[in-house]
């Protein structure tokens, strides 16, 4: 399965390709995704039988929240765009369309909102998010299946069925998923304000890479969003961000704060019409990052170091004074952020 995939991911223009090796090494890598995922899914379910809880229906009075209603819209987008990619034998592009549904939207997003959920059987969330998700990944099973038949097949027959489901005994005559089936749930508003919201997250989480922060620490948020959203819109999402972030309260903004009325430790950062203003203030962990800026100052004369050595002697030659002029500017500019970062 895992060179099947490797061979159809290439765009082939000619009648031979050349064969990268480590692709082949990294779809094996995308086959095990697949099956931890799955393996999560049947995990849950054993879960939820071991509890009694029955998965006949939803519980009374059940209402989506906007990250159900959002993978929902992701998987409709997803089976149009492959079944269309099949028909125009554009086979990498589907591939990197069900790729894409399966490891960002569902794995790295959807799993990581609803785990909470899945912790205490009597959740009230718990039996919607078990649905949703096995909704997703059957459907994502069902539209892998003609380039990874023997992973698939296992797994299709491995996954516990619902009450009301209908499967057949084989992946392989069940019904292909078709576009009409899922066009109910299309809402493409709702993607380009979750994927806002998504932008918001990587920003924060960036900001918090960068620094040394107390355990637990949750830190307050300014978002400034350009791209057209209106607050009442973006408010809806702050339980998202603050979930996926790990952030404390959030205040929405359409216009840019003054920088200087910020308070002292507020770190800032833009991309994509999106501005980040952490509150870090007393949750950085003073010691430990004072030695972290310490070490990357010390590594930055090392290789300030290296890269003149690399314009005498016998190394002369090895770089081109652009190339030499290009690093040694990115290495100063490093160097001046990180001191500046210790003076404060």
């Amino acid at each position: 399965d895992s060179l099947r995939w490797a061979l159809l991911s290439y765009d082939v223009k000619s009648q031979q390709i050349n064969l990268d090796t480590d692709r082949v090494a990294r779809a094996g890598a995308w086959c095990n995704k697949i099956w931890q995922v799955s393996r999560l899914l049947q995990s849950i379910h054993q879960k939820a039988d071991a509890s009694g809880k029955s998965l006949a229906s939803l519980p009374a009075g059940f209402r989506p929240s906007l990250m159900d209603m959002w993978i929902l819209n992701q998987l409709s987008a997803t089976v149009s765009s492959v079944n269309e990619d099949f028909e125009g034998r554009e086979i990498h592009n589907a591939l990197k369309t069900i790729r894409s549904f399966l490891y960002g939207d569902v794995c790295d997003v959807y799993v990581e909102y609803i785990k909470p959920h899945f912790k205490d059987p009597e959740d009230p969330e718990f039996m919607s998010s078990l649905l949703f998700l096995h909704t997703c990944v059957l459907s994502a099973i069902k539209l892998l299946y003609p380039v990874m038949p023997f992973i698939t097949e296992e797994l299709y027959q491995r996954l516990p069925k619902l009450p009301n489901e209908r499967r057949q005994p084989s992946v392989m005559i069940d019904r292909y998923p078709q576009p009409g089936e899922w066009s109910g749930f299309s809402n493409p508003h709702l993607a380009e304000l979750i994927q806002t919201a998504l932008n918001m997250v990587t920003g924060i989480r960036a900001i918090k890479s960068n620094y040394t922060l107390v355990k637990g620490a949750r830190p307050s948020a300014v978002l400034v969003c350009k791209d057209g959203h209106s607050l009442q819109d973006l408010e809806q999402c702050s339980h998202i961000i603050q979930r996926l972030a790990g952030c404390g309260d959030i205040i929405f903004s359409t216009e840019e704060p003054d920088m200087t009325a910020l308070p002292l430790g507020t770190a800032v950062s833009s991309a994509d019409n999106i501005t980040v203003c952490l509150s870090l203030g007393n949750l950085i962990d003073k010691e430990k990052e004072i030695k972290r800026i310490q070490d990357r100052i010390a590594k930055n004369e090392r290789d300030q170091k290296k890269l003149l050595k690399m314009t005498k002697g016998k190394f002369e030659y090895r770089i081109s004074p652009e190339k030499y002029e290009e690093r040694r500017e990115i290495l100063d500019k490093e160097l001046e952020t990180l001191q500046a970062q210790l003076n404060l």
